[in-house]
């Protein structure tokens, strides 16, 4: 039994696609991911259900697959609940969140193709938007 649950377990790693690379990291960030603590680093893959959560003195710089970046700043927890860029099927599904702190966001595609698509949300917070870029601070 013990086994069917392993290989189970990583089959749904491995059948996972991955949304977003780290592209940056300073300090120690790490990712809630299935109920596992993962410390991330450069190069490491971001999946839908993921939450980020960025140390005292720590940032990250996420790159999306469709050219989307979020830059964090320290203390920050963000979470990816969905992000589907598919041009070919015309099928584009974001919604992210800024639970705390300090985020900064440059649409990729999605911004081009359906920016009516995303959904950035937050619990209360400030945000400032030019274009398809804007930074927030959530308390």
């Amino acid at each position: 039994m013990k086994i069917i649950v392993v290989i189970l377990l990583l089959n749904s790693y491995i059948m996972a696609k991955d949304v977003a690379r780290v592209k940056s990291i300073k300090g120690k960030v790490v990712t809630k991911r299935e109920n596992h603590i993962v410390t991330l680093k450069v190069g490491s893959k971001l999946y839908e259900s993921d939450l980020i959560i960025t140390k005292k003195n720590s940032s990250i710089g996420i790159m999306f697959n469709d050219g989307t970046r979020i830059s964090l700043g320290a203390k920050s927890i963000f979470s990816i609940k969905k992000f589907v860029v598919n041009p070919n099927n015309r099928d584009y599904d974001v919604d992210i969140t800024l639970i705390k702190g300090k985020a900064s966001f440059s649409s990729g595609k999605i911004g081009e193709l359906s920016p009516s698509a995303v959904k950035f949300r937050m619990p209360t917070g400030v945000i400032g938007i030019r274009g398809t870029k804007f930074m927030v601070e959530v308390e």
